[in-house]
This record gives C-alpha cells, sequence and structure tokens, in this order.
C-alpha cells in the first residue's frame, strides 16, 4: 500500500494554516513520552466556531521517532496543521528491522505523526496522543 497523509481530526477538529498553532514550550517526561504546549488559532481549528485562542497540551506516548526540523526545511506532504501519515514507510521499516533482529519493540499499532507549529514540524513515531485544551 501506498503512504498517504491525512488530517487528524482531533476535538478542535481539523487544524489548518501556518498559524494555527503556536508552540510555547517542548517538555521531555522520559526517553518516550513528550508534552508541546501552546495555543491554538480559534479561527483556524474547525470547531472552535467562536474563533477565540485556545491553550493546549499535547503529550506523545510510547515515541520511538522524535524529528524536530525548522518550517521552512520540512519536506513532508500536509493536509493539515496536523497530520497522521498512513501506511508509513518509515513505520514498515522499523518494523522489518524489529522483527529481523528478533527486538519486540514495535509493530503496526504504533502511528506516524506530524505537528506543524508556527516556526517548528515534530515527525513522532508512537504508540498514541492526547490533547488535552488547558
Amino acid at each position: 500500500m501506498k503512504q498517504n497523509v491525512v488530517p487528524e481530526i482531533t476535538s478542535v477538529g481539523k487544524i489548518w494554516g501556518r498559524d494555527a498553532i503556536f508552540l510555547d514550550e517542548v517538555k521531555v517526561l522520559n526517553e518516550s513520552t513528550f508534552i508541546l504546549i501552546g495555543e491554538f488559532n480559534g479561527n483556524l481549528c474547525e470547531n472552535l466556531t467562536d474563533g477565540t485562542d485556545q491553550k493546549f497540551q499535547v503529550t506523545f506516548k510510547a515515541v520511538h521517532l522524535f524529528k524536530m526540523i525548522e518550517l521552512d526545511f520540512d519536506e513532508i506532504e500536509y493536509q493539515s496543521s496536523f497530520d497522521r501519515i498512513e501506511n508509513s514507510e518509515q513505520i514498515a521499516e522499523m518494523v522489518r528491522v524489529d522483527t529481523d533482529q528478533h527486538i519486540g519493540k514495535i509493530d503496526f499499532n504504533f502511528q506516524h505523526f506530524v505537528f506543524r507549529t508556527y516556526d517548528t514540524v515534530f515527525e513522532v513515531i508512537g504508540k498514541e496522543y492526547e490533547l488535552k485544551l488547558i
């Protein structure tokens, strides 16, 4: 199957635009959990109908890949400011290596996300994420 980039539909709906996500802080809790804290532009989130900005915290868990790159150098195709890569070639390669070496750390239940803030893009392969509005 071909890799496909799709918008991640969150509690604030589809998030779209360069000005949609402003990042205030990155917290690394441990080697496999990190938190992004910031603010959504209410005008660029489909379910924030009153246009009010909304503070958020997104926690990525069981992370096996974490990449951070300045927005202007990102080369990953995008559909929104928060995308999921279906049939991820990167996950497939990691699973292949894991299987060949009998490691037992990753499988196809992991997900591949791309989270684009105003200045920075975060690429994450992890088991799950949790989005909290604060």
